[in-house]
């Protein structure tokens, strides 16, 4: 198994790929929910409902894991464990950041100012505990 070197993990957390968020429900099952986020070097940054399952079970229980992949070759994957906290701190600039990454300049701002006039957003900080990569093994072709 190859691990992703640390500037291949860099560059891998730059693209903005969907993750998965894994939660714990009341009564211990797992509930997972796809979420855009942005890496900020030591942890990752979501965006949420605030009336949310996700955002309810961390408030709750803050073990999480974050599931990241790439969707084509060459595959590659990160998986964070870690404690999530919800917080409103640096809310603005942080969705807008977020919806940029996702969905470029114009439609990116659009919704951010969306999401952001509902007044429902919040953002979930997950604090790294363990950090798993993977790459696929890419031969050269002679």
């Amino acid at each position: 198994m190859a691990k992703l070197s640390q500037d291949e993990l860099e560059r891998f957390m730059d693209q903005a790929h969907v993750a998965h968020l894994v939660t714990l429900r009341p009564n211990g099952k797992p509930h997972v929910a796809p979420v855009w986020y942005v890496w900020d070097g030591s942890r990752a940054v979501a965006m949420a409902g605030r009336d949310a399952i996700k955002v309810k079970n961390i408030r709750r229980n803050p073990a999480v894991s974050l599931s990241i992949a790439a969707a084509q070759r060459p595959y590659q994957y990160v998986i964070i464990e870690g404690q999530a906290t919800v917080t409103k701190d640096d809310l603005d600039r942080q969705v807008r950041r977020i919806c940029l990454r996702y969905d470029g300049p114009e439609r990116g701002e659009a919704f951010a100012r969306e999401l952001l006039a509902e007044g429902r957003m919040v953002l979930l900080g997950i604090e790294v505990d363990r950090m798993i990569s993977w790459k696929e093994d890419v031969k050269e072709d002679n």
